[in-house]
């Protein structure tokens, strides 16, 4: 796997320097040379180098006194400090320890040791640098890798991942199942990158790949199917069968939610020129948020046929039909969702509302589940709408007295509210349900 190329700062007199440089540019680093203590602070400004070569004597100060303000000023992650001393003195060499130097080489010592020493002190860097759960390169490695992605003249691709609904699955199962889960795909991750593509874990389920453009869609591909193959592995038997867990909120909301899978956001510098590694991120988690409006795994991104300017018009005002026997709930529910801009069709039957629905095809049903039709109450309409093709994408929330959420979610609803509801939390659920669908 593709790593971000190592840097290293040497500070010392210029023929030394020389020296140490065209010892240190066999390891594949990039290597930056300071002949004073000013022009390395300068270019510590915006270096950010995984190692400094320093000497303990400069004609400008103490190199000891140089690696003591490095670590008062420099944030995490510090630079490993390795200081160069002519003395053979035991006393001398602790003494550069205390001053905060990380190793205390000999100013003659062996090319081969050096180089040897050098390479030992960046992967040790890098081993801490990496995420302790999936030990794949952490944020600060990502940085590094995008940084220079940014300055490449190659094309590249990044692609943005993280698990869906995690959160629910660690309700129910617990933190240690959520970590196994997260291993697994830091694991596949591993499996699916090539040689020549990187593969980092930013923090929790947050994931980042970077490839050619060439390969992002393949990789997104194999990777949503490879997490998809394994994934019911996860569960119990009876909750792979049932299809969904339930969320339990505040006030007795139940929810559906569905079992877990991957959203993955693409970008790609052919695309777009990105100013910072921030952009590149920020952009990619964008189109990650598109993927999760899909259900399952899916991928989205700037690959994706784009509508002409001006084309795309905002939707309209979102319907809700209140399918509600009670008539003082069912008027107070319509002028209520009515004054928060909703387009509200009351009905207290059935079989009358599932007419409805496909005459003006909701956004939502607020549904009571004890309804005076003969030939079918609210469970049986849920079932309906849900099993109807031209039907199944409406939000149901089952708004009722009925004290078995289970049942109101086992018939299809996507929501439980129990009756007496707080009217500013129905609000709020139904407004994030129908955001949801225009994100």
């Amino acid at each position: 796997m593709l790593m971000p190329t190592p840097s290293i700062l040497i500070i010392h007199e210029p023929k030394a320097a020389e020296k140490f440089s065209s010892i240190l540019d066999k390891t594949g680093a990039k290597v930056h040379v300071a002949n004073s203590f000013e022009q390395a602070n300068n270019l510590l400004s915006f270096l950010h180098p995984d190692l400094i070569l320093l000497t303990a004597h400069m004609e400008q100060g103490d190199g000891r006194l140089y690696c003591q303000q490095i670590r008062a000023t420099l944030t995490h992650p510090r630079p490993v400090l390795v200081l160069l001393h002519t003395s053979e003195d035991v006393n001398e060499r602790i003494s550069c320890f205390r001053y905060g130097a990380d190793d205390v080489l000999g100013e003659n010592i062996d090319r081969s040791e050096l180089a040897i020493r050098i390479l030992a002190h960046l992967r040790r860097r890098q081993e801490e640098l990496s995420n302790p759960l999936t030990q794949l390169p952490s944020a600060n490695l990502i940085r590094r890798m995008l940084e220079q992605c940014l300055v490449s003249d190659r094309a590249w691709a990044a692609l943005s991942i993280d698990l869906n609904n995690l959160r629910v699955y660690n309700e129910t199962y617990g933190d240690l199942a959520g970590d196994q889960l997260i291993k697994a795909l830091g694991a596949i991750l591993m499996d699916t990158v090539g040689d020549s593509d990187f593969a980092g874990h930013i923090e929790a389920d947050d994931f980042l790949v970077i490839t050619t453009p060439e390969r992002r869609l393949e990789l997104a591909e194999r990777i949503c199917h490879q997490f998809d193959d394994i994934s019911k592995r996860f569960y119990p038997p009876e909750d792979v069968k049932r299809g969904y867990l339930i969320s339990t909120g505040r006030g007795g909301i139940r929810r559906r939610i569905p079992l877990i899978s991957i959203a993955v956001g693409i970008i790609s510098s052919n695309t777009k020129r990105f100013q910072s590694y921030v952009d590149v991120l920020t952009t990619a988690r964008d189109f990650r948020y598109m993927a999760k409006l899909s259900p399952g795994s899916n991928w989205a991104g700037d690959h994706m046929a784009k509508e002409p300017a001006g084309q795309k018009e905002p939707p309209a005002r979102s319907r809700i039909l209140v399918v509600e026997p009670d008539g003082a709930m069912a008027c107070l529910l319509q002028e209520i969702l009515s004054l928060e801009g909703y387009s509200v069709a009351v009905t207290n039957s059935a079989e009358d509302a599932l007419h409805m629905a496909h005459d003006i095809q909701p956004d939502l049903i607020l549904l009571e589940s004890n309804l005076s039709d003969r030939r079918m109450d609210g469970w049986g309409l849920c079932r309906v709408v849900k099993e109807d093709k031209d039907l199944s994408s409406i939000w149901v929330v089952m708004v009722t007295s009925h004290p078995d959420q289970s049942l109101a979610l086992e018939s299809g609803a996507d929501l439980y509210l129990p009756k007496p509801f707080d009217m500013p939390m129905l609000l709020s659920e139904v407004n994030l349900l129908l955001r949801s669908r225009y994100r």
